[in-house]
């Protein structure tokens, strides 16, 4: 019995040996994949792109581009001056929210969240457009209502009426 309680142990201690000497050098899998930013090679053929011509694609990817560079007046440009009806589609709408957000104009930026909605609920985009561009616009709502005209500036505030926003949106029905 006492042997077979030492052949135990040691083999407990050999796999904590075995554990410490090899187990850092093994990378841990991502459970989700890392996010791709535009680097600035990346970030030169989108605008390119854009240049070569102001299509719903060019145009929504250097926003978002400029979005994740944390440039929203950039994006806000790129938006501004694409054709009327690139600005219409409810994603170039959700993009210019998020950039007016950004830059601190949130009345504005709720007006072009109320834009995005109304098209998504016309059923002129996908489901997750739809459920984020719902969420947003409760947010930006709850912005309003406490007189935030700037997050950055009143960060507690800002902070509280997102945690009362989400309240407001609880089930996005998929299609």
């Amino acid at each position: 019995m006492r042997f077979g309680l030492f052949v135990a142990n040691g083999l407990v201690l050999a796999g904590v040996a075995w554990a410490v000497g090899f187990g850092p050098s093994v990378q841990a899998s991502q459970l989700l994949p890392a996010r791709a930013t535009a680097g600035l090679g990346e970030l030169a053929e989108l605008e390119a792109r854009y240049a070569g011509g102001r299509t719903r694609e060019s145009v929504t990817a250097l926003a978002a581009a400029y979005l994740d560079r944390d440039q929203p007046g950039l994006a806000s440009s790129a938006l501004e001056a694409a054709p009327r009806e690139v600005r219409e589609l409810p994603e170039a709408a959700h993009l210019s929210a998020r950039a007016l957000l950004r830059r601190g104009r949130v009345r504005d930026a709720l007006a072009a969240s109320e834009q995005a909605s109304a098209a998504c609920a016309a059923g002129g985009c996908p489901a997750w457009l739809a459920a984020k561009s719902e969420r947003q616009r409760a947010f930006l709502e709850q912005l309003v209502a406490a007189g935030v005209d700037d997050p950055q500036v009143d960060a507690t505030a800002a902070r509280a009426a997102y945690e009362r926003s989400a309240s407001e949106v609880r089930l996005v029905a998929m299609r």
